[in-house]
């Protein structure tokens, strides 16, 4: 669904091919703007982040209030924004944009 909402707002979208690792998603879609379920310690973590930001990549964060507040201080301390889910389409885009404008 959120993939479908981000598609609204006129962006292209690509998804993993489970059981594809974060990692080789990245090197196969070479995104500018990877947004990252918080809920999954696989694809929300220092490693992945770390990656990301060698490759230009701006990451956004998503995820119910409860998820966010586990990774509140480590979305600061990486200088991420996030996203709580259900979405508003006028945040969700503004968020996009500044995403988009970080990696240049």
């Amino acid at each position: 669904l959120l993939g479908a909402l981000i598609e609204t707002l006129g962006y292209t979208i690509r998804f993993a091919q489970p059981p594809e690792a974060v990692e080789q998603t990245i090197r196969r879609v070479r995104p500018k703007v990877c947004l990252v379920d918080c809920d999954d310690p696989a694809c929300c973590n220092d490693e992945v982040l770390g990656r990301a930001a060698m490759r230009s990549i701006s990451v956004v964060i998503f995820g119910t209030q409860k998820a966010l507040e586990r990774v509140r201080a480590f979305a600061a301390q990486h200088e991420i924004d996030t996203l709580l889910v259900p979405l508003d389409v006028e945040v969700l885009g503004d968020t996009l944009r500044r995403a988009l404008t970080k990696a240049g």
